[in-house]
C-alpha cells in the first residue's frame, strides 16, 4: 500500500499586544519565509489569513498554516528540527508574532478527493445512444 501524504494544520493566535495587521504582516513576511526556507521535508507550505466561521463571523484563530509532508517520519524530522539550534531560530521568529502557548497542531493523513478544476455533475443516467446505438456523442460524451 502506498503511504499517504501527511498534512499538518497549525491553528495560530497572534501574540498579545499585536494588532491583526501587525500579526498578518509578520506571519506573511517573516514567519512564512522562515518556515518555507528552513524547515526540512516540507513539500508545500501555505498560510491562510483572516479565517472566518461559516456564518461569516471572525474565527477564533488569526491564521492557519498548512504543511505537506511525505510521511510521518518526515513529521518526526520536523519535530527534531524544531528542537535543534537551527529550528530554535525559526521558533524565535514565530514567537514574535504567534502566541505559541495557544497553537493547535493537527497532524492528518490527507486523502485527496478532488484535485483540479470544476467537473461537470455526474448523472445517475447514462447519456442517450446516438443513431448508431453508441452511448454519448463527441459533443455530449
Amino acid at each position: 500500500m502506498t503511504a499517504m501524504m501527511i498534512k499538518v494544520l497549525v491553528l495560530v493566535h497572534r501574540r498579545p499586544g499585536l494588532t491583526h495587521e501587525e500579526f498578518a504582516r509578520g506571519y506573511r513576511d517573516e514567519v512564512g519565509p522562515a518556515v518555507a526556507q528552513n524547515v526540512p521535508g516540507v513539500i508545500r507550505y501555505a498560510q491562510n489569513h483572516h479565517p472566518k466561521q461559516r456564518d461569516g463571523s471572525d474565527s477564533p484563530w488569526d491564521g492557519v498554516g498548512e504543511l505537506w509532508l511525505e510521511d510521518l517520519a518526515a513529521w518526526q524530522r520536523v519535530m527534531e528540527f524544531a528542537a535543534s539550534p537551527a529550528g530554535k531560530a525559526v521558533v524565535d521568529i514565530e514567537a514574535k508574532y504567534i502566541d505559541r502557548s495557544r497553537m493547535t497542531i493537527l497532524v492528518c493523513e490527507e486523502l485527496v478527493m478532488k484535485d483540479g478544476g470544476p467537473t461537470p455533475p455526474q448523472s445517475a443516467h447514462p447519456p442517450p445512444a446516438d443513431s448508431d446505438g453508441v452511448a454519448g456523442t463527441a459533443a455530449g460524451a
